[in-house]
């Protein structure tokens, strides 16, 4: 082969593969098992601190390229190093490597948690306990203080996420009984109404009516993107739990809301949850998106994607879903 050939092919192929690792094309599943970090904190350093920018699919789900990929798994190295994130987020990524090989050299590889992940990570066990002893005082006494001591973010994603997921793992386990989930929901109720009624909508804030289908009795994750859509300034209608499709469709209809949000825990791939998600998607006005989230959702993906739902795997998705849903 010809120089001149042999050389336009080699920068051929390093321009292709280039554009590979520069390609979004990485669900968050895979970043969290290449990196070691967990979704909440790949969202948290995204949202506070711009660490990476991933792109959004068409049904709004995160995607991280290579590179992404990489970048997040240096600067979990150099954090596990004792490095404030805060401080190195900002950095291009030829300064991360010089500091990881500076740590390397210092011996700096003991692994030391955020302040807010340990902090939540310990009000977390102390909820479920307070659950399980079915302490519904001490329950309210931890998740206030939690709110009052951690952001909102972290609150929603370090916290309440955390808390449904162990709620729900336990209840499936069997290792708890419906008196446990209905306190957990009565005092996450009180807290709900406790922490919106400090979030005052602007009097042009668009409405968000927030519930789970009929036969869906977990409520907390209704009642976390009730407080998320209201902490995002929107005028937020918390119908409850177990609303009928018809109901919710009309409710929708009477108050002209700009977005129907369900909750999906349990159960899962249920023929008459996919008949009410139809049901209600086809009673909306056309331009009223219907917003599902929550750990049963992906069992519903083909219901979902018939009835042109939105469907969102965390509280941060939400919001910023919800933000540009406002600024369209």
């Amino acid at each position: 082969m010809p120089v001149r050939l042999f050389l336009d092919a080699r920068l051929l192929s390093y321009m292709d593969s280039t554009q590979r690792q520069r390609e979004p094309r990485h669900p968050m599943g895979v970043v969290t098992q290449r990196t070691g970090l967990s979704g909440d904190a790949i969202r948290a350093w995204e949202r506070r601190y711009g660490a990476v920018t991933p792109r959004r699919s068409p049904a709004g789900h995160r995607l991280y390229s290579d590179e992404d990929v990489e970048r997040l798994r240096l600067l979990h190295r150099l954090t596990l190093g004792g490095r404030q994130i805060g401080r190195i987020a900002n950095r291009p990524d030829h300064e991360l490597l010089e500091l990881l090989r500076e740590d390397e050299a210092d011996g700096a590889t003991a692994p030391r948690a955020p302040a807010h992940d340990t902090l939540a990570t310990r009000l977390l066990d102390d909820a479920i306990a307070r659950i399980e002893a079915l302490d519904a005082e001490g329950l309210d006494r931890v998740l206030r203080r939690a709110a009052l001591s951690l952001s909102a973010p972290a609150f929603l994603d370090s916290l309440l996420a955390p808390l449904m997921v162990r709620i729900g793992d336990q209840w499936a386990a069997g290792a708890i009984t419906p008196a446990h989930e209905h306190l957990a929901s009565a005092v996450s109720t009180r807290l709900a109404g406790w922490l919106m009624e400090g979030l005052h909508a602007p009097e042009d804030a668009p409405t968000i009516l927030v519930s789970t289908p009929i036969g869906h009795e977990h409520e907390l994750g209704a009642l976390a993107a009730a407080v998320a859509a209201a902490a995002e300034g929107w005028r937020v209608r918390y119908l409850g739990s177990s609303l009928p499709a018809g109901d919710l469709a009309r409710a929708a209809r009477e108050t002209g809301a700009a977005a129907v949000a369900l909750s999906l825990v349990y159960p899962l791939a249920d023929s008459g949850t996919a008949a009410e998600i139809e049901t209600l998607a086809a009673g909306l006005p056309g331009t009223v998106p219907l917003i599902v989230g929550g750990r049963a959702a992906s069992s519903y993906g083909e219901t979902l994607d018939r009835a042109g739902a939105i469907r969102l795997e965390s509280f941060d998705d939400l919001v910023v879903y919800l933000r540009r849903l406002a600024e369209a």
